[in-house]
C-alpha cells in the first residue's frame, strides 16, 4: 500500500531565499527533507506566476489553456465585467466586495475553474481515499463544507454571500470552515495563519486523519509583498511542518508514513517602481468595471495585477491583437508582450520578435517540440524558462486576454484599486525570478524518474496520482 502523502506548497519561496532560510538555520525541517531525499531549484511555475493560477495548476496539473483560471484579475466576457480574486481591498471596488467574495470562494471552483478537468481531491476522493486541505481556497471536491460557525454562516446568508463550498473530505480555511474542530490557535495574520495552519496539520497526522494533504503555507508571499522579514517568515512555515513531524512519533517515523512534496506556487521578484498598464492606450475607450463602464461602448478592458496585464479587445473597437500588443511594448514597464496571431502565438520585445507553434525541430527541456519562426534567441531559457510552453498554456486559455504583458525587472502594474508593492516584493511575470521554485521530494520510492528533466508545478497532481495508482 502507498504512503500517505503531504504536498506542502510555501507560497512565495524562491530558492534563493530558501538558501539564505538554510544558512541562517531558519528552515531545518525542509533541509532535512532535502537531505532525505532530493531538491531541484529548476521547477517552473505555471504562467502568469500568481497565486489563483498557480494553485489552480498544483491541483489540476495544467496550465490555464486546462484550468481556466488566467490571471489574479481577468475581465470575463460572458458576464461584461471584471473577476477579482482579491488583488487588494481597493481593486475589488470595481465590482463589488461581495462580487469578489463569492468569485473566490465559489466561482473560482465551480464556475470558472474548468469542467474538462479533474483536481486531485476528486480523483482521489472518487479513488475511495481521504483528502485534506489546509488554508488554500482552490478545493473543488466531492464533499459540501458550510460555513463551520452558525452565526457567520446567518451573516452570509442576509448578506447573500455564499455560505457553502465543495471540497475535499476534510477541509480547513481558518475560522470560516473547519470540517472538524481541532484546538488550533486563531487564524490571525502576522505569522498567525502559518501557525494555525502547523496545529491543524499536527491535529490531522495525530488522528491519521488523511491519505492526501494539500497543506498551504501562506506568510512568506504575504511578507515579501510587504518588504519584511521574509527569513522569520520562512522559519514560521519550516515550524509549521515541523508540528507535522513531531505529531508522528519524529523524524525517522515520519518518513516512514509519509512521502512528501514540498514545493513553492512561484517565486517573487524586487519592486521599485509601480506602472499604470493602461497608459499606453490613452485615447481609446477603456472599460472600467460594470459599474462604470458598458463593455458595447469600449474598445479595451485592461486587467493587471502584480507583475502582468490581461488586453482584452472589445466590440466596440477596432484594434487588432497585433496593434494593442505594439502600444503595450511602448511602456518601459513592459518586458515580454504576447497574443495569438492565426495558428501560431505570436511573442515580443524591444528589438525582437518570433512566431512559434507546436511540431518542427525546436526541442524544450521538458521535450516539447515546437515551430520557431523569427529571432530564436528572444526568450533565452535562463531568463525565461519553459517559455514557449508557458505562452502557449495561457494564450489558448479561453479567459485570457487577447495580448498578454510580462512586466520588466523592477516593474509592477498597479491594480484595478491604483495598490501596489513598490518597495516590497511582486511576482507575475514571466521570468525566473517569478517563476522558479524549490520542489523537494522525499519519502518516494524511484518517483523521481516519472518527472521530467525541467520538472514543472503541472506535473505534481500526476505524481500524486500515481502514487497511489489512481489515474
Amino acid at each position: 500500500m502507498a504512503k500517505k502523502l503531504i504536498m506542502a506548497v510555501i507560497d512565495g519561496l524562491g530558492p534563493a531565499l530558501l538558501d539564505r532560510a538554510v544558512a541562517a538555520g531558519a528552515a531545518p525541517t525542509i533541509d532535512w527533507l532535502a537531505g532525505e531525499g532530493t531538491r531541484t531549484d529548476g521547477c517552473v511555475s505555471t504562467f502568469p506566476s500568481l497565486t489563483p493560477v498557480c494553485l489552480s495548476a498544483l491541483v489540476t496539473g495544467a496550465h490555464p489553456a486546462g484550468s481556466n483560471i488566467p490571471s489574479m484579475t481577468w475581465y470575463h466576457r460572458g458576464q461584461g465585467r471584471f473577476v477579482e480574486y482579491g488583488s487588494s481591498l481597493a481593486a475589488t471596488l470595481a465590482e463589488g466586495t461581495r462580487q469578489m467574495v463569492d468569485d473566490v470562494l465559489v466561482n473560482l471552483n465551480l464556475l470558472h475553474l474548468s469542467p474538462q478537468v479533474t483536481t486531485v481531491f476528486e480523483a482521489l476522493d472518487d479513488a475511495g481515499l481521504v483528502t485534506a486541505a489546509v488554508n488554500t481556497y482552490v478545493i473543488r471536491g466531492r464533499t459540501r463544507h458550510p460555513i463551520t460557525r452558525p452565526a457567520a454562516r446567518r451573516l452570509a446568508r442576509r448578506m447573500g454571500i455564499v455560505d457553502a463550498v465543495y471540497g475535499p473530505r476534510r477541509y480547513f480555511l481558518g475560522d470560516l470552515f473547519f470540517s472538524d474542530r481541532t484546538g488550533a490557535p486563531r487564524n490571525l495574520g502576522g505569522g498567525g495563519i502559518d501557525r494555525h495552519g502547523g496545529h491543524v496539520g499536527r491535529w490531522l497526522v495525530t488522528r491519521d486523519g488523511f491519505d492526501f494533504l494539500f497543506f498551504y503555507l501562506y506568510e512568506t508571499d504575504a511578507v515579501q509583498h510587504r518588504g519584511g522579514d521574509a527569513l522569520q517568515a520562512v522559519a514560521g512555515a519550516d515550524r509549521g511542518l515541523e508540528l507535522l513531524v513531531e505529531a508522528a512519533g519524529g523524524r525517522e517515523r515520519f518518513l516512514d508514513r509519509y512521502a512528501v512534496i514540498l514545493v513553492a506556487d512561484h517565486g517573487q521578484s524586487r519592486v521599485a517602481e509601480p506602472a499604470d498598464a493602461a497608459a499606453p492606450f490613452e485615447g481609446m475607450r477603456l472599460f472600467r468595471g460594470s459599474r462604470r463602464s458598458r463593455p458595447e461602448e469600449c474598445d479595451l478592458a485592461v486587467a493587471a495585477s502584480n507583475r502582468v496585464a490581461m488586453l482584452y479587445l472589445l466590440p466596440g473597437g477596432a484594434a487588432t491583437a497585433a496593434d494593442a500588443a505594439a502600444l503595450a511594448l511602448e511602456s518601459p514597464a513592459a518586458d515580454v508582450v504576447m497574443y495569438r496571431d492565426g495558428d501560431a502565438y505570436a511573442v515580443r520585445r524591444a528589438g525582437g520578435a518570433l512566431r512559434f507553434r507546436r511540431g518542427g525541430d525546436v526541442e524544450d527541456g521538458r521535450g516539447n517540440r515546437f515551430i520557431v519562426e523569427g529571432d530564436r534567441e528572444l526568450l533565452d531559457p535562463e531568463v525565461y524558462p519553459n517559455a514557449l510552453e508557458r505562452i502557449e498554456g495561457v494564450l489558448a486559455c479561453p479567459a485570457a486576454g487577447e495580448v498578454v504583458v510580462s512586466a520588466a525587472p523592477g516593474y509592477e502594474f498597479a491594480d484595478a484599486g491604483g495598490y501596489h508593492h513598490a518597495g516590497g516584493g511582486s511576482h507575475g511575470s514571466l521570468r525566473a525570478e517569478d517563476s522558479l521554485v524549490p520542489l523537494v521530494l522525499a519519502g518516494f520510492e524511484g518517483h523521481r524518474a516519472a518527472l521530467p528533466a525541467q520538472p514543472s508545478i503541472t506535473d505534481l497532481t500526476p505524481l500524486t496520482c500515481s502514487h497511489f495508482g489512481v489515474r
